[in-house]
């Protein structure tokens, strides 16, 4: 019986929302793991302690517009994970990484207010921290890895975390420069590309996030009857499309680079992904 082939997965943002599920279920299964992200080591290990599976993983710090800052840690690499993207260009990370719904709603009127201010172009300190756009997050962090990707043998799967357009009263920039992102990858034949394409996503580390889910997942269960007419009407996807877990998302990740998926994965195909033994 042949062996498995020997894994190493770097997951680009895998110290966010998403990227720690992913890692977690990587490094369990006994895969070398590398997270890249601007902070390295995610700062919550410091509030709450380092769990046991965190220690096989290399949490490296990088910028993933920058290759210099990670090219040493592609060599051998034989998957990669893009995570990296925003869904709110203003004041997105206070809502989103928000512990309480209080928190979460006094980030809501900043974020609103701002959605059209990109600050004075000008400004010196623009130019050493430049604000995140959806077309740096969610586009050219993507090229930028998938050519350096492109460049290293080893490498036959790019994961990428697209989204489903679901979002209501979200600027349509956010999903134009994701799908932006899905042509470029599979234009490259180099690797095979799996493209994920979740809609509301949700774990117990995110406490706003859960009664959101579960006001969905109500809705979405006495909608059901009626979901393509509803869908067809304004804010009708978000609500009739099933929030997913982080960790289910994560396990269809894996099971897309195990199996060497290709192609596009909408909620109902993350879903079966994600119930592929692993």
């Amino acid at each position: 019986m042949a062996q498995p082939i020997a894994q190493k997965l770097l997951v680009v943002g895998g110290s966010g929302f998403l990227g720690l599920n992913i890692c977690k279920i990587a490094a369990n299964k006994g895969w070398e793991t590398v997270s890249l992200s601007r902070r390295g080591e995610p700062a919550l290990f410091n509030e709450y302690g380092k769990p046991d599976w965190a220690q096989k993983v290399q949490w490296a710090s990088g910028n993933s517009l920058e290759p210099e800052t990670y090219k040493d840690i592609l060599s051998g690499v034989t998957a990669v994970v893009h995570s990296v993207g925003i869904l709110m260009e203003n004041d997105y990370k206070s809502v989103a990484q928000a512990q309480s719904l209080c928190e979460a709603a006094s980030g809501v009127p900043r974020m609103i207010l701002g959605m059209k201010d990109h600050g004075n172009p000008l400004d010196p300190k623009l130019k050493d921290n430049p604000r995140p756009t959806y077309e740096m997050m969610n586009r050219d962090t993507v090229k930028t890895v998938a050519d350096e990707a492109s460049k290293i043998p080893s490498i036959n799967s790019f994961v990428y975390i697209s989204a489903s357009d679901v979002f209501p009263f979200i600027d349509p920039r956010y999903i134009t420069t994701k799908r932006e992102a899905e042509r470029y990858l599979f234009q490259n034949e180099k690797f095979n590309t799996v493209v994920l394409r979740p809609g509301f996503m949700y774990n117990v580390q995110r406490p706003t996030a859960v009664p959101i889910a579960g006001a969905l997942q109500f809705v979405n269960a006495i909608t059901s009857p009626f979901k393509n007419g509803i869908a067809s009407l304004p804010g009708g996807k978000f609500i009739t499309t099933p929030p997913l877990q982080t960790e289910q998302v994560a396990r269809a990740v894996i099971a897309g680079i195990e199996s060497q998926q290709t192609g596009i994965f909408d909620v109902e195909g993350i879903e079966k992904l994600s119930h592929v033994r692993i």
